[in-house]
């Protein structure tokens, strides 16, 4: 027992006290180190790879930046030496702990021959065997010291790295800020191009527009040339015949039309010269008719009575030198008078009055009903009130001033059943309320004694004026409700301020009203009626109403300034799309975008459509041949309507081929798109008529090679402008859509004629109100879309070519169509 313990005992002092790590912790470490190396090499081969390509890159590109990657890739290397050291160390290290492994081993085997060996040899052994284990340990801790130093010093270049990584960052930050500099400068440059490209335009417009100007006035250079040649023939030919004192004196004893009339048919060209002369009636002169009179006509007005009348004209237009001159020259002493009106103008309006029925009258017939010997100039007045009232006012009624038929009865107005039972209903709404009445009511109505105002009634009266009044006849009886008749004595002087209080509101609704006719029907207004409404003002107005009467002056001025022809100015329009060849003379329409077809045409057809007037649609002029000169807006219309959808139809036919013929149509079906994008649906109208005109709508083949895309505009054109329930849809678009809007003005024609063949002027003598409040609500959709223009740059080289626009008629466009695609033809015969 004692010999076992004492073994046990040397075994304990002969192990040595070194722990080791298990065999598996140390395999693990070891492949994890190896996957860890394999991934270090194959970035350091992709990293050279990738520099040898900047190499090439920059050394061809930058060779300043070349140097910069020279020293960079330096410092790679240097990066690449180190890693591989490490690696060195680790291999070493894993090496070492191999060995580490057998010593272990070693030591087993020695333990177990322990009990076989002596104990002194054992010891000695031993102490060796620990110092080796001493030495290996030291060994090992200043290895791992290694890697530390290593990752210190790639701590260091991978700083140095980032530092030149920054600077490549910010020079190629500086190139990006230069680059966007010039592309800012460039951008500049184009759009100073753009404008100045606009500007050549423009004034090459204008250029085009003085040369038009100066052609104009080369051929009235020449017309008046000829004129001076006729004249001086006509003076040579006098000259050679003046006659003797005998002759003079035998001739004075003849008839004088007897002379005028031989002297006429001696020599036809003065007869020419003499109805040339003549005013523009719009009718042929009383000498050109085949049943005037032979008789001679006696002198009505003796040449003092003519030289007073030419004088007061001068005198009221504001001319008073030539008044004095011609009262020197004539040597007869001028009377002044207290009329407003010019007497020669009173005189022509009388001369004019039925203008129709002259062509059934006679001279002699004119001369026994008028007698104008007894005509003074105070009475012009009188006669021009009676002679300029046209529409619905009789000849024969007598004029009442306003003041002195105040009271209503059936007579003078009649109310509807509804505002008969409720008096306030009456006053309050005039426009629902009011069926028939006399002129005097309605501008009554127009003018009230109290401060509110029916707006919607005094619209309607501003609007159908022109179809039961004149101008002037409206503004003399303005002038009768501002002179408001004073009674001689007041009961009380509460009674004296109501009267003085009444009088104020009458008269500044007088102004107010003629404020919104000046602004509304400016263009209806003559230069004469202008004249009288600034003398009213400056006379009459002026005095107790010094700042409406500064305002109504003013806006005169402006009014006046606007017809002087300045346009107004365009906020922030759209670019316009120029044709490559918008300068050459062999520009077309077939070469101008779409969408700059479509603004263009919009153009002219909303300018045309502004200027037509409420007066041409009231009086219905465009309908009647001897009013037909009143509505030239109107006709226009009508006419460059027709021209431009026969030239579309043409267009789509013209081209032999049957795509060509689907393009053109595909084409305008585009246009037609545009024009329901800007409201333009006149444009429509104008498109669908081209394409639904017969000699097209037969054209089968190229209507199923459509596109879908094109089918389905044209199918959404087709119900927009489909004329059931008298084009409903179309009108609750145009109600709906924004402004600017341009309306197709035919179906509110025929709805005009409708009403004035539906509905009588007058009924038991008075003026019928209704029917007017019919007109007015088809007018005022119409003025509504004249409130914002369109804020399109107008092109002048385009828009001469829509001016230019030519086209064949309906019967040639038939013909041409039937040689396209003649009748029970197959597709396999069409080109």
């Amino acid at each position: 027992m004692t010999d076992n313990k004492k073994k046990e005992e040397v075994r304990m002092v002969l192990t040595p006290r070194m722990t080791l790590p298990n065999k598996k912790k140390i395999y693990y470490a070891l492949q994890k180190r190896k996957k860890y190396l394999t991934k270090l090499r194959k970035k350091n081969e992709s990293i050279n790879t990738n520099l040898r390509r900047l190499e090439n890159n920059l050394s061809l590109r930058a060779p300043e930046k070349f140097k910069i990657f020279q020293e960079h890739f330096k410092y790679l290397l240097e990066l690449n030496e180190l890693e591989t050291k490490r690696t060195n160390c680790l291999i070493s290290r894993g090496q070492k702990i191999s060995k580490l492994k057998k010593s272990t081993q070693i030591l087993n085997s020695f333990n177990s021959q322990l009990e076989e060996m002596q104990p002194e040899r054992v010891m000695e052994k031993i102490t060796l065997n620990q110092e080796r284990c001493k030495n290996l340990r030291e060994k090992t801790l200043n290895e791992q010291n290694i890697p530390k130093k290593i990752n210190e010093e790639i701590k260091i270049l991978k700083e140095e790295f980032c530092e030149l990584d920054y600077k490549k960052k910010s020079e190629h930050a500086l190139t990006q800020r230069k680059y966007q500099k010039k592309k800012f400068i460039i951008d500049k440059i184009e759009k100073k191009k753009q404008k100045i490209l606009q500007s050549i335009g423009q004034g090459e417009s204008n250029i085009f527009q003085l040369e038009e100007k100066a052609e104009v006035l080369l051929d009235h250079l020449k017309k008046a040339k000829t004129k001076v040649k006729e004249l001086e023939k006509l003076r040579s030919f006098s000259d050679r015949n003046t006659p003797s004192k005998d002759e003079i004196s035998t001739e004075n004893k003849q008839n004088k039309g007897q002379w005028v009339a031989k002297l006429m048919k001696d020599h036809p060209h003065l007869l020419f010269l003499r109805e040339r002369l003549r005013p523009s009636t719009k009718q042929k002169s009383f000498s050109m008719l085949t049943n005037h009179s032979k008789t001679p006509t006696p002198t009505l007005l003796s040449k003092n009575v003519i030289n007073q009348l030419i004088m007061k004209h001068f005198e009221i237009e504001g001319k008073p030198q030539i008044r004095k001159f011609i009262e020197f020259t004539t040597a007869t002493n001028y009377i002044p008078s207290k009329s407003r009106i010019s007497p020669v103008f009173a005189l022509l309006l009388l001369a004019l009055r039925n203008g129709s029925k002259l062509w059934d009258l006679s001279v002699d017939e004119l001369s026994s009903n008028i007698d104008l010997p007894n005509l003074e100039v105070d009475e012009l007045r009188n006669t021009q009130d009676k002679t300029t009232v046209r529409g619905l006012e009789d000849e024969n009624e007598i004029d009442v001033n306003i003041w002195n038929q105040i009271q209503d009865n059936n007579n003078n107005i009649i109310y509807s059943n509804n505002s008969n039972n409720n008096n306030n209903q009456k006053y309050n709404d005039l426009f629902t309320s009011i069926q028939y009445a006399n002129i005097n009511k309605l501008i009554e109505n127009a003018t009230p004694m109290t401060k509110s105002r029916d707006i919607k009634y005094i619209e309607a009266i501003l609007i159908t004026y022109p179809k039961w009044i004149t101008p002037e006849k409206l503004f003399f009886k303005l002038i009768q409700r501002f002179e408001v008749l004073i009674p001689k004595e007041f009961k009380n002087k509460e009674e004296e301020e109501k009267y003085k209080t009444m009088v104020n509101v009458v008269q500044k609704n007088v102004l107010l009203f003629l404020q919104d006719w000046i602004e509304k029907s400016f263009s209806d207004l003559s230069s004469q009626l202008l004249a009288m409404i600034k003398n009213f003002i400056v006379t009459k107005v002026k005095n107790n109403y010094k700042s409406s009467s500064k305002k109504l002056l003013l806006k005169i001025l402006r009014l006046e300034r606007k017809n002087d022809g300045k346009k107004s100015k365009l906020e922030n329009p759209p670019d316009p799309i120029f044709p490559k060849n918008i300068f050459s003379p062999k520009l077309e329409l077939s070469q101008v975008d779409v969408i700059e077809y479509a603004r263009q045409l919009t153009l002219i057809r909303f300018s045309i459509f502004k200027n037509c007037r409420a007066s041409e649609l009231v009086t219905q002029a465009w309908s009647k041949d001897r009013l037909k000169h009143k509505a030239k807006n109107i006709l226009t219309m009508i006419s460059y309507f027709n021209k431009i959808s026969l030239n579309i139809s043409n267009q789509i036919i013209d081209p032999l081929k049957l795509k060509d013929r689907v393009k053109k149509m595909t084409r305008f079906l585009k246009i037609g798109k545009h024009f329901r994008k800007i409201n333009n649906y006149d444009g429509i109208m104008m498109i669908i008529a081209g394409l639904r005109e017969s000699s097209v709508n037969r054209l089968k083949f190229t209507k199923g090679e459509l596109q879908s895309q094109s089918q389905n505009i044209f199918d959404e054109l087709l119900e927009l402008t489909d004329s059931l329930q008298n084009y409903s849809v179309l009108k609750e678009a145009i109600k709906n859509a924004p402004k600017p809007c341009l309306p197709h003005i035919g179906m509110y024609l025929t709805d005009l004629t409708f009403i004035f063949d539906g509905h009588p002027d007058k009924v038991d003598g008075l003026i019928n109100f209704a029917k007017l409040k019919l007109i007015y609500n088809v007018i005022s959709q119409i003025e509504t879309c004249k409130i914002k223009e369109y804020n399109f740059y107008p092109i002048y080289q385009i828009q001469k070519l829509f001016y230019e626009i030519e086209h064949p008629d309906k019967k040639e466009l038939y013909n041409k169509s039937l040689e396209r695609e003649p009748r029970k033809v197959k597709r396999t015969e069409i080109i």
